[in-house]
């Protein structure tokens, strides 16, 4: 199927369909796997075969992220012609690497090349076996756009163009000045508090909050916060303060190694987000002069689950970005 032919659901029609036709394609097209790594710990993730595909896209979600998040996602990119693989990153969703007992919705790691490594093992092991001369594109969200970014400028030759959208290029810290941001992590090394939830944040609260979210649309909120209360693997909820101190520090990482990104990529940028701070595009973008920026203006940090409007365009713009990176490619 073409992209110009794929339907986006609306807000009335979201939550049928993904009771019906996305679970029917899940059902028959969508196959669960696991991999382990350096540190033997066993990831999981999905792997959705197209059966004519003209590229290979790679997904990677972002802070609390789990596979049910990109359902109505994954399957507009394997309608568009796509294989997809989608990894549940460590400590998320089935994927090992959580806390114990009563930290088990606490966030964690220590440094984002952690992250770049399980995605380089992933690369090796999964997906580069399985996709012969295909090109490799990658599709990154939010915390996993900062992982895109650190893994694009230190371990080249893996993808041939990146679509980054809401990429936390920069977390967003509310003006916090840098002698508060020093003395958090001070006080993290005198406690030994790395693994403990950080200062602002929280455990799972079952109680819906679509107001409060990074989406637009509350069918979306609906069906996601459903999975979250139906299974305990989704109910991510808080940071650690080693977690928020590593992406603090990405930063500059990413732009340390900027200079080494040669493939197309494109950023998306909501309008309105309190998570990620606008200055990280730019910084990016004066480093790799081949990126360019797509904004949308009233959308939340969830692009991909905004309004109407603004989604049904950003989608068609994530397939107009990837046809071209494929064409590219392939010619």
């Amino acid at each position: 199927m073409s992209e110009t032919n794929i339907h986006f659901l609306g807000e009335k029609d979201y939550l049928p369909a993904m009771d019906t036709e996305n679970r029917v394609w899940r059902e028959r097209h969508v196959f669960n796997g696991r991999f382990t790594t350096r540190d033997g710990l066993r990831l999981n993730y999905y792997f959705a075969p197209h059966p004519e595909p003209k590229a290979v896209i790679i997904m990677l979600h972002g802070y609390c992220g789990f596979w049910g998040k990109f359902h109505e996602y994954a399957w507009y990119l394997w309608q568009a012609g796509y294989s997809v693989y989608f990894l549940e990153q460590r400590g998320h969703g089935y994927s090992e690497g959580k806390l114990p007992r009563f930290d088990f919705d606490v966030i964690h790691v220590d440094s984002y090349f952690t992250y770049t490594e399980d995605l380089r093992e992933f690369m090796d092991e999964v997906v580069v076996p399985a996709s012969g001369n295909l090109p490799c594109l990658l599709l990154a969200h939010s915390m996993g756009g900062a992982v895109g970014a650190l893994f694009l400028g230190t371990a080249t030759g893996y993808f041939d163009g990146a679509v980054l959208t809401s990429p936390m290029l920069k977390l967003h810290l509310g003006g916090m000045p840098e002698r508060r941001i020093k003395a958090i992590k001070a006080y993290m090394h005198l406690t030994r508090s790395q693994k403990k939830l950080c200062f602002g944040q929280h455990h799972f609260i079952p109680e819906p909050a679509f107001s409060r979210s990074s989406t637009l649309s509350k069918a979306r909120y609906l069906y996601i916060f459903g999975q979250r209360i139906a299974d305990s693997h989704y109910r991510t909820s808080g940071a650690s303060f080693g977690w928020v101190m590593a992406s603090i520090e990405v930063r500059d990482l990413i732009l340390k190694y900027a200079c080494n990104i040669r493939i197309p990529v494109t950023l998306m940028q909501a309008g309105v987000d309190n998570l990620v701070a606008p200055e990280g595009f730019d910084d990016l973008m004066a480093r790799v002069p081949q990126a360019k920026k797509i904004l949308y203006k009233n959308s939340r940090h969830e692009i991909y689950n905004a309004g109407t409007k603004v989604r049904k365009q950003y989608y068609r713009d994530v397939l107009e970005q990837f046809a071209e990176m494929a064409a590219v490619t392939q010619g």
